[in-house]
Order: C-alpha cells, then structure tokens, then sequence
C-alpha cells in the first residue's frame, strides 16, 4: 500500500460515521419507483447533497422523475469515469415502518439497504475521498437514475443512460455486491412476450362443436415455447403467467400468458422474436387467432476483454490490500450495465455493499463492505 493508498484508507476511516449517517437518511425517506412526486423529492435531495459536497450537479428531463448528473472535475484531463446507481425500490411509501434503517451484529436493515441505497452512498464518498485526497487524473461523473426497479417504463432514462456512457473511459455500476464473492462482468438480456389466443366461446354441451377453445389453442403454444430454451446456449424462455376462460362449462374464447425470455447474446433478441411470432401464426385449434406483443426488453451486458481488465485491476489492489479475490459472475438477472454497456465502454457491475434479501422487508447489508470496498474502488480509480 502507497502513501496515497493509506490516505484513501484515513480518509475512509474519517467517513464512517458520515457513511453511516447518509445511508440512514436514504433509507428513511420512503420513496417507491411509481411514486414520481416522492421519487422528484429524494432526487432533489440528493442533488443538494452532493452540490454541498462541491459537486456540480444537473437534474436532466426523463419524460418522467429527473436523472441525477453529477461531476467532480469536469475540467480534469482524460476520459470520465462513471459512477452508476439507482435511488429507487420497490416499496412504496407507507408500507413499512418509519425510521426502518436499522443495525445489529453488523449488518444493516431495511428496504433497499444493499439494493442499492449502500451502493448511492459508496459512489458518493469514493468520489468524495479520491477528491479530498488530490486526485486529479480523470474526471468523475455520478449519474443516479430514479427508475431503474420499473425498468424505466414511461422514462427515457434506458436512452440516456447510452448517452452518458459514451466517451468514459470506464464505468462501475453500484448494484448489490453478491453474496458469493464474486463482482459481474456480463449478464444476460431480457425480453418481455405478452400473447393472446382468442378464440370463440359456446356452451361446452350443446355448442362444443361450434366453438374454439382459446385454452386449447395456448396449450399447443406453451409448449413449442418452451421448446425454444436451450440452456447450452444461454437462451431461456419462460410462461410465467397464464390467464383465461370465464367458467367450467363455457369454451374459452380469450387466453393471455406473459413470458420472460433471457439470452446471453444481443443477436438472439431478434432470432427468438422471429421463432416466437411464427409459432404464434401457426394455428392447431380452428378458430382461434392470436396477438402477440414484445413489450419491453433489455439489452445484454455482453462480457468483454475490457470488463475482465477491470476485474483484474480490483484483484491487483485487493491483494496488495490483503483482500480475498473476487470471482467472474455473468448473472441472468438484468441492470442498467446492460443499457450502459451499449455505449461500448468497460463495465463492472455489483461492486456496491455485500447483502442479500432485495425486493424483501428482511433485506440487509454487511456494513463492513461498505467500508473495504468504498476503498478498494477509490484506489483502483486511482490505478487507471
């Protein structure tokens, strides 16, 4: 460890209590994805924050809630780094306990803890520490987005995100830090499928005849679905939900599933689109049609040399810190490193604090992380 290396660790020992402090504040403002007003306010108050922490700050239109964009040395020489993460969960407001963060046998409580309010509050003071320490290599560029838990319906946020990644010399998304050791250099894409079979109803004893059954027609077309998984090759399709018919003695003239398709590749997007429609065409009940609709999808983080690179560079200043090495996940859950990945740059996701139980009111975080990693990133920035 360097002398600028036990600066960043004074620096980070200085903080704990300020870290502690921020986290508790984010987690106490209760504020849902779907919630715009709620989520305007916390937005803002982040801003604010980070403005008294010198930052010069932007709150750019989404169509929705702002995006947060924040810069410390906008004037440095180099390409920026970036600083991801989301401010919002999925609890709406009221539907937990006020004063919810909590601390016991070192961890921390409450919901959004690890996903990803540790993870806002790690951003900030790498920045924070690496600046107060007088680095002055590259500028940092912070972009907090309000709706990354709703996938940014209704939000031009995905879009932007692209936008803001391009030209930076690198990024590190603060999502949860997984549980098995391991830091995300890839993950797979998403696709939602939303098909309707109608058919035409009649009673099941004087006009079954005469009828369609949408159910029946659905049926045929859950299972040529499901033939299109092949997990040797990444591609994972999935009936998730299943709706139809209205009672047992009536043929059914409507049914509706939603499918979830994952893939490892941006080229099977399109492939599983087109074997999705044809199977759709391809009738085997008379009578009935069917709709198909590809409503959202994300892009895949596809793992790079350049993700791999940064992996590395974090192992290199975890054993000189005498840190255990982190492993390569390429998770099939999806985040915004997908939409950032697009923009050509190196990505490494799930670097926030350690943790577990999101989207749950037992989620919790390993306080400690938050600490050791806060000063692994800062030092590893201080590497590029």
């Amino acid at each position: 460890m360097d002398q600028k290396e036990e600066q960043l660790k004074a620096l980070v020992e200085k903080y704990r209590q300020d870290m502690l402090d921020f986290w508790r504040e984010l987690i106490d403002f209760q504020a849902g994805s779907k919630e715009k007003d709620r989520m305007q306010t916390l937005m803002e108050k982040v801003a604010a924050r980070l403005e008294k922490e010198g930052m010069e700050t932007e709150l750019l239109d989404t169509g929705a809630v702002f995006l947060l964009q924040a810069w410390v040395g906008k004037n440095r020489p180099g390409k920026p780094i970036l600083l991801s993460g989301h401010l919002d969960t999925v609890f709406p407001s009221g539907s937990y306990p006020e004063e919810a963060f909590t601390l016991k046998d070192g961890k921390a409580y409450g919901p959004g803890v690890c996903d990803m309010k540790g993870g806002i509050v790690m951003a900030v003071y790498v920045a924070k520490i690496l600046t107060e320490a007088g680095y002055d290599q590259h500028p940092l560029k912070l972009v907090f987005v309000p709706d990354e838990e709703i996938t940014h319906q209704g939000s031009r946020v995905a879009d932007m995100l692209v936008e803001q990644s391009r030209g930076c010399l690198c990024a590190f998304n603060f999502e949860t830090g997984r549980m098995d050791n391991c830091l995300t250099v890839g993950r797979k894409g998403c696709m939602d499928v939303w098909i309707t079979v109608h058919g035409k109803a009649g009673h099941v004893g004087n006009a079954y005849a005469t009828s369609a059954n949408a159910i029946e027609e659905m049926a045929h077309k859950i299972i040529a679905l499901r033939a299109l998984t092949d997990l040797e090759k990444g591609r994972i399709v999935s009936t998730d939900i299943i709706s139809g018919g209205t009672v047992s003695n009536a043929v059914a003239d409507t049914c509706r599933i939603e499918v979830d398709c994952r893939y490892d590749y941006n080229e099977d997007k399109d492939k599983l689109q087109e074997a999705i429609r044809a199977l759709c065409a391809d009738t085997q009940v008379p009578g009935t049609t069917t709709d198909v609709e590809f409503p959202a999808f994300m892009p895949v983080f596809e793992r790079t040399e350049g993700n791999d690179k940064l992996l590395s560079l974090v192992n290199q200043v975890a054993a000189d810190f005498g840190i255990p090495a982190f492993g390569a996940a390429h998770p099939g859950g999806c985040s915004d490193a997908s939409f950032m990945a697009q923009a050509g740059i190196p990505i490494l996701d799930s670097v926030g604090v350690q943790g577990d139980g999101a989207h749950t009111l037992h989620e919790y975080a390993n306080v400690e992380t938050m600490y050791e990693r806060t000063l692994l990133l800062a030092a590893a920035i201080c590497r590029l």
